[in-house]
C-alpha cells in the first residue's frame, strides 16, 4: 500500500507545508519585536515620570513588568542592576534592551562597537 506522502505529490505537499510554517514563523517574529519595542517605550515613559518626580526606587509593579519583559526577549540579556533599582538604573536597562531589539530588527551593531576611540577621531576645522 502506497503512503499518501510518497512520491512527487507528497514531496510537493511537504514543501508547501514547510514554506507555510516558515512564513508563519517569520510573520510572528516580525510582529514580536515591534510589540517588545512598544512595551519598552511604555516603560520608559513611566520610568522617566518617576525620575522627574524624584522617586528613590522603582515600584514593584514596574520591576515585575521589567522582569517579565526580560524573560520574553528573543536574545540573552542579564540586567546589571540590583533588586530595588533607582528609576535611572531601570531606564539604562530599558535602553540596553532597546539596543538589542533594534539590533535584531535592523541588523545594526551595538553602539559600543560602532564608535571609534576618541583619539582616532579627526577634528574638522570650521
Amino acid at each position: 500500500m502506497m503512503s499518501e506522502y510518497a512520491g512527487p505529490m507528497g514531496l510537493a505537499n511537504q514543501e508547501i507545508r514547510d514554506a507555510i510554517d516558515r512564513f508563519t514563523a517569520e510573520r510572528l517574529g516580525s510582529r514580536r519585536l515591534p510589540a517588545l519595542l512598544e512595551r519598552t517605550d511604555t516603560m520608559l515613559t513611566e520610568l522617566e515620570t518617576l525620575n522627574l518626580m524624584e522617586a528613590r526606587r522603582t515600584p514593584a509593579p514596574l520591576r515585575s513588568a521589567l522582569t517579565a519583559l526580560i524573560a520574553e526577549l528573543p536574545f540573552e540579556y542579564t540586567p546589571r542592576i540590583g533588586p530595588r533599582p533607582k528609576p535611572t538604573a531601570a531606564i539604562d536597562v530599558v535602553f540596553e534592551i532597546q539596543a538589542g531589539i533594534f539590533n535584531l530588527m535592523y541588523g545594526t551593531e551595538p553602539v559600543d562597537q560602532l564608535t571609534e576611540p576618541a583619539d582616532r577621531l579627526i577634528e574638522v576645522a570650521s
